[in-house]
């Protein structure tokens, strides 16, 4: 909810209160004990069906969390079937327990309207800021001015051609006119001559449309000189540059007034409007009913008055009827507000009758609050940023221009197009399967280890395979050479089973004593080994031996493969899983950029505005005077005071989407206690230095 919700709320409660208090004595006819209840509630007649009419429109005119605010022709058809009479009823008819019923359904039809015309305002000022914004990019930038010039030249050019045309026209009729009378002045002695008189309409008939047409165009081509001689005399010594600048500034200030007088008017609004606080058990709460419809109803029709100058707005605003003069109490006032020191005129005597009333509001809803909002927009449309078609007609109009050229080489290469498209298609099908299908199912199977997901530089039985043959290989060499196998200086034996068992043991050690022996021995006799074969048969067992080595050396580094295999999966699927995340990540940038802005951007803006709220503090006249004072300081002007409402509508805006649930109703609290003018100025920017130190982690 906004402040607007928060604040319908609390006038709704006390609305609510003063209901349950005042009703009630109302029933009672006797006017002995005006606080008393009545004394016999049981001998009451019933309510009239009026009365329970009026009661229902009540309840539908209450303000709740989830529907805080009813649409203006809502309301308007509401007061319409209340029906309020025009005549006054006396104090104490029997009517009077309708007639505070009417007043109480008017009190929260004067907070409904005080709602909507809050909204209102809001709305309207706040785009205002973007305005300011959007001109002071474009006066700080070179480019941005002169494409600004560049873009409204067409409406200048425009302007400057209506203007020529339109003097030119009254130029014509100007001497068409003296023709006319010239005309007239020998009319009374043509009439004496008949014939002559004929003769003239005759002559006056043949004049063509050419003859005027050319009359017109050197009027136009006279104008056009007069003008353009007039425009380089007042601007002839300043470059393009100079007056796109001074445009700006012009506009600039056009917007930076409406947005003041708006603030202004909120301020006025919030300060000076609904309040049901009482500080005197005999004050008339229909009298504060009364001037804040006649308060919202001024400060409607004066707010778009930027001629005016923000004193001119209030004193208009407080100077007119109903809402009293200015006292020499006011002269002393730090805020400028006469809510505690004015004194309204109107009383019980000549209390506006609710009928009067019911239709103040119609007013202020039908009529007042449409053309403010009409007045609002047009003042904008001058001085805000230039329109869509203003900023955009230089791409529409190459893209227009270029449009044949685009239209003809899409329709010349349709088929190469459609065959870039599914090719397009193809490929990120392909490398969704390749590239992100298959690897993560082969890191799934990684996880789950299985058979058909490992790495292996080499099959599993063939280091198994080679160290069997070469085993056999040496055993059968041990047992053919028995003397290679045995110590030196034993006797030639076979081999018992323990020393072939030893040999077979040693080969699996990688000791192949038996055959380097025999191999050193017919190296001695080559060619007789040769010949024998023993020495072909020791070189061959060696070979083998080197390669049942080599695949010791691949299995190790196939064993290291496998204890690192997920890890491989995941470096291999890392880019494809990156590249997918950025598509994605894109895509849906793209695609919600209207759908609010990301934490960082939040943070931004509520950092921005925090400086924005600090800036209206630390600015007001009341904090440079407080400064040199102990006391709470002055309070806020209403200009500042909306300035101040509206940047924390936007921090609460912002705060929504970054802070937590029960944090948020924290902030809530804390921003309430800041846009209260009433604690002084000082003590709001104590508020503001505790809300940033409590939610910095959120804010950073």
């Amino acid at each position: 909810m906004t402040f607007v919700s928060d604040q319908l709320l609390h006038l709704d409660a006390q609305i609510d209160r003063l209901a349950l208090d005042r009703l009630p004595l109302a029933l009672d006819s006797h006017p002995a004990t005006p606080h008393s209840l009545p004394s016999q509630p049981s001998h009451l007649p019933p309510p009239t069906p009026r009365a329970i009419k009026l009661q229902g429109l009540i309840k539908s005119l209450s303000t709740t969390t989830s529907r805080t605010l009813l649409s203006p022709k809502r309301l308007v058809s509401l007061l319409k079937d209340a029906t309020i009479p025009t005549h006054t009823y006396s104090s104490y008819e029997a009517e009077l327990y309708e007639t505070e019923l009417e007043w109480l359904l008017l009190s929260k039809a004067t907070i409904q309207t005080y709602g909507i015309v809050l909204n209102s305002l809001l709305e309207q000022t706040l785009p205002l800021s973007q305005d300011l914004f959007y001109w002071d990019e474009v006066a700080g930038s070179y480019r941005y001015t002169a494409l600004y010039s560049l873009q409204t030249a067409p409406e200048r050019m425009w302007g400057f051609g209506r203007e020529v045309v339109n003097d030119a026209r009254e130029r014509l009729r100007e001497r068409e006119g003296m023709g006319l009378m010239g005309i007239g002045g020998h009319s009374r002695e043509s009439l004496l001559e008949d014939d002559n008189q004929s003769e003239r309409g005759e002559a006056r008939g043949k004049e063509t449309m050419s003859a005027t047409a050319r009359r017109f165009y050197a009027l136009v081509r006279n104008s056009l000189r007069d003008r353009s001689l007039v425009e380089f005399q007042r601007v002839g010594a300043l470059s393009p540059f100079s007056l796109a600048r001074h445009e700006i500034r012009k506009k600039q200030a056009g917007v930076r007034k409406l947005r003041e007088m708006q603030a202004s008017a909120l301020g006025v609004l919030i300060g000076e409007g609904l309040s049901f606080g009482f500080e005197e058990e005999n004050e008339e709460w229909k009298v504060i009913v009364e001037r804040a419809v006649l308060l919202m109803e001024k400060v409607v029709r004066n707010v778009s008055s930027v001629e005016s100058t923000l004193d001119e707005f209030e004193e208009t605003v407080f100077s007119l009827d109903g809402l009293g003069g200015k006292t020499d109490d006011d002269e002393d006032d730090e805020r400028g507000s006469r809510l505690s020191s004015r004194h309204y005129t109107t009383g019980s005597g000549g209390r506006v009758a609710t009928s009067a009333l019911a239709k103040q509001l119609q007013e202020i809803l039908l009529k007042h609050l449409p053309a403010q909002a009409i007045a609002s927009r047009a003042l904008i449309s001058t001085h805000g940023r230039p329109s869509a078609i203003t900023r955009y007609w230089l791409p529409a109009t190459a893209l227009l221009l270029s449009s044949s050229t685009i239209l003809g080489v899409l329709v010349n290469r349709q088929a190469e197009l459609e065959q870039w498209l599914k090719e397009l298609g193809v490929t990120a099908i392909d490398f969704w399967t390749n590239w992100i299908v298959e690897p993560v199912r082969k890191i799934i199977g990684t996880v789950r280890h299985g058979e058909d997901s490992e790495v292996a530089l080499m099959s599993r039985s063939s280091l198994k395979a080679d160290m069997k043959s070469l085993e056999r290989m040496v055993v059968d060499f041990a047992v053919d050479n028995p003397i290679t196998s045995l110590p030196e200086g034993s006797m030639p034996s076979p081999l018992t089973d323990d020393q072939i068992q030893a040999v077979r043991q040693a080969v699996h050690e990688g000791d192949l004593t038996p055959v380097l022996k025999s191999y050193e021995q017919e190296l001695r006799a080559p060619f007789k080994g040769a010949i024998r074969g023993e020495l072909l048969r020791a070189l061959l067992i060696q070979i083998q031996k080197t390669k049942v080595d080599v695949e010791v050396a691949i299995s190790g580094i196939d064993h290291l493969l496998k204890s690192q295999e997920l890890v491989f999966g995941m470096v291999g699927i890392t880019p494809s899983v990156l590249v997918c995340v950025g598509i994605f990540r894109w895509v849906k940038y793209s695609m919600g950029k209207g759908k609010g802005r990301r934490s960082g951007q939040r943070s931004e803006e509520m950092v921005r505005t925090f400086r924005n709220v600090d800036r209206i503090l630390t600015g007001s006249a009341a904090y440079r005077t407080g400064e040199r004072d102990d006391d709470r300081g002055g309070v806020l002007t209403y200009k500042e005071h909306g300035l101040l409402l509206c940047e924390v509508h936007l921090l609460r805006e912002f705060a929504k989407k970054a802070l937590p649930t029960g944090v948020w109703t924290e902030f809530v609290e804390d921003v309430e206690e800041l846009v209260d003018v009433r604690r002084g100025v000082k003590n709001q920017f104590r508020v503001l230095e505790r809300i940033r130190w409590a939610y910095a982690k959120w804010v950073r």
